[in-house]
């Protein structure tokens, strides 16, 4: 039989032989889209950047009333804004599947949809998010939607809380109406970014009116008090009288009221890129990126 100092250098041997496979298996490089696969940014491998920005939810009042549009540009801010430190994602949460997809990516086409990202093993990974994604120009990626119903189980705050677990800020639009049982999720986390688009005609302000009481009714004035409202000038030197009515009435009731001013790239109604927008349409969205912080 070994003797007791046999026994204990064996012990110590066998312990030592574990804590160098423990520390081989720590530093091991991950597999690339395993859980611990790291997030890339600006092309490279780089560490995990949280958003400043809270996720946001796109809002519109009514129909045409300029929330894809908005989704994108305050996208593309947030990528101008921080020099590529954030890395947002417009999700497309209407009902039936906008037009997010087909007006945005004017730098890769989206080859899958937000359906087939949630139903990858892990959409919490940023690869599973770009494998399903189409890009702008500037970089944010798109997860465009068809007709078919989400996963079962899922829903549009899953998608939130998949891409806030992959450090990436998401972007919703919803489209209209605001009454749609695919926002409602988002509506009640307080922790979600709300903006209300309007056409900035006097018709669409006045179907604001209903919009804000539905959602006052089924969600209380705190909603209304920290929801901001955009403005979209679809028609040349129609927004003044519409900006000043709106701040007049509904500029102590909510966060802020925010014009984004006539722009010929956005009236064609065809694929937007940053770059082609006016100055002053620029900053508009950036003045809207600050309003959210």
């Amino acid at each position: 039989m070994p003797g007791i100092p046999d026994l204990v250098e064996a012990l110590i041997g066998r312990k030592q032989e574990t804590e160098s496979a423990e520390t081989n298996t720590l530093t091991a490089t991950p597999a690339p889209g395993s859980p611990t696969d790291s997030v890339p940014l600006r092309g490279g491998q780089g560490r995990l950047v949280r958003a400043t920005l809270p996720a946001v939810l796109v809002l519109g009042s009514s129909g045409a009333s300029g929330a894809t549009t908005t989704a994108l540009g305050l996208a593309a801010a947030a990528v101008a804004d921080s020099e590529g430190e954030i890395w947002p994602v417009v999700v497309d949460g209407t009902l039936g599947g906008g037009d997010a997809g087909l007006r945005g990516c004017d730098g890769a086409i989206p080859v899958s949809t937000l359906q087939d990202w949630l139903n990858t093993p892990h959409p919490e990974l940023p690869a599973a998010v770009g494998a399903c994604s189409g890009q702008t120009s500037t970089g944010v990626r798109v997860l465009p939607r068809s007709p078919d119903p989400l996963p079962r189980r899922e829903t549009l705050l899953s998608a939130a809380r998949h891409l806030e677990t992959a450090g990436l800020l998401a972007v919703f639009d919803a489209g209209a109406p605001v009454t749609s049982r695919q926002a409602a999720p988002l509506l009640a986390d307080p922790r979600m970014g709300l903006v209300l688009t309007v056409a900035a005609r006097p018709d669409a302000i006045n179907r604001l009116q209903p919009a804000l009481r539905w959602l006052d009714e089924q969600f209380g004035e705190f909603l209304i008090g920290d929801a901001v409202i955009v403005l979209t000038e679809q028609v040349k030197d129609s927004a003044t009288a519409a900006t000043g009515h709106v701040r007049a009435h509904l500029g102590n009731f909510v966060r802020s009221v925010v014009t984004i001013p006539f722009d010929v790239h956005l009236a064609t109604g065809g694929l937007i890129s940053w770059h082609r927008l006016n100055a002053e349409t620029r900053d508009a969205y950036l003045t809207l990126l600050g309003v959210l912080r």
